[in-house]
Order: C-alpha cells, then sequence, then structure tokens
C-alpha cells in the first residue's frame, strides 16, 4: 500500500489517501513525526498506530479545552470525549487529566453540590440523582450531600417567591408551580406546606 495523497485540512490535520483512495484525517504533528509522505509504502500496523497515536492527540487537545470552561468529573469528560473518539482513547485521556492533578472527582463532587443545593436550589434527593448521574459513587453522592444542612421547605419557599409569586393565589399557577418542584426533586408535602400558606 502506498501514500498517494496527502490534502492539508483545518485545525491541523491532514486527509490521506491510499492507493487512491481516502483513508483518514491524521494530525498533521504526528504525520511530521512519522516521516510519510505522497509514495511512501505503508502497512496496517504502521497506520494503525498513526491513527492511534492522533487520535490520543487530538483528544488531550479536545480535554484541555473542555476543562478550561469548567471542572468535569472523569465520566462526564471521558463521555463527551466519547463523541468523537474510541472509548479506549477517552478514558485514556481522562486517566491522563487526572494524572494531572485536573480532573478530581471529590473536589469536583464537593463544588457540583454546593452549586445544585445553594445556587440551583435542588432538593437533596435531585442533587444526589445529578451528582450519580454525573459518575460519582452512590455512597459518596448520599454521604457528601448528608454533609450539608438544608432546610428543603424554605428552598421550596424561595423558588416560589422567586419564580410562581402567583402561586400562592392563582390555581394554574400553583399547578406549574408544583410541576416544576417536582421535577426538583421535592416531595409533594413540602410543596403543599409553602403553598398552602398565603402571602
Amino acid at each position: 500500500m502506498f501514500i498517494t495523497k496527502i490534502k492539508k485540512c483545518r485545525k491541523s490535520q491532514s486527509s490521506i489517501y491510499i492507493d487512491g483512495e481516502y483513508f483518514a484525517q491524521i494530525d498533521n504533528d504526528m504525520l511530521y513525526l512519522s516521516n510519510l509522505k505522497e509514495g511512501s509504502e505503508v502497512d496496517d500496523r504502521s497506520l494503525s498506530a498513526l491513527l492511534q497515536k492522533s487520535g490520543e492527540k487530538r483528544a488531550k487537545e479536545k480535554a484541555f479545552y473542555i476543562l478550561e470552561h469548567r471542572s468535569h468529573s472523569k465520566k462526564e469528560l471521558i463521555d463527551k470525549l466519547k463523541r468523537e473518539y474510541s472509548e479506549e482513547v477517552a478514558t485514556k485521556t481522562a486517566e491522563k487529566m487526572q494524572s494531572l492533578g485536573l480532573i478530581d472527582d471529590n473536589s469536583f463532587a464537593k463544588k457540583y453540590v454546593e452549586e445544585l443545593l445553594f445556587t440551583k436550589h435542588f432538593s437533596k434527593n435531585r442533587a444526589k440523582y445529578e451528582l450519580v448521574r454525573k459518575g460519582i459513587e452512590k455512597e459518596i453522592a448520599e454521604d457528601l450531600i448528608d454533609s450539608f444542612d438544608v432546610d428543603e421547605v424554605e428552598q421550596i419557599r424561595l423558588l416560589v417567591d422567586k419564580k410562581y409569586k402567583m402561586a400562592y393565589k392563582d390555581e394554574k399557577t400553583k399547578r406549574r408551580a408544583i410541576a416544576f418542584l417536582q421535577r426538583y426533586g421535592y416531595n409533594f408535602d413540602d410543596i403543599r406546606t409553602v403553598l398552602a400558606n398565603e402571602e
């Protein structure tokens, strides 16, 4: 097999054609280091190795870009990388980020649960669900959430006063508020306790 064409693309990649047919896009740096050029003879093994190295480099760059914007759990980062790369490359990249100290599930979980409880005002049950969904172990999520003292009735009252102030007097608004609060994980008895008290 021979490389019959190398076509530069955007995002620092090149399209490689083998024996006249498109093969794959390869990172330019990896292509340069491989010393492969148009006319070079290649085999399946060397092509697979080049693809793997190219994928790992691109995934690492993508991970740095993702983590620039906000912290992520390991699972969350892997899931995002898997949209473009293989599970093996995504997992290996996340482990690399972990070894560099750029992802830490414990510190992520603590920061995230504070946001869920005190910024978004989710119930403890909904906060636990969100943590587990991000890849935090259920027991760790439960212990962490239990360490916070939260008055859920007050949380409900705060949300109603902020988003559904008319729910105290208008039945349609009250129904919408109840549906909203249940999506946030609050139990119906606590919701009813708040909405039964007119301002």
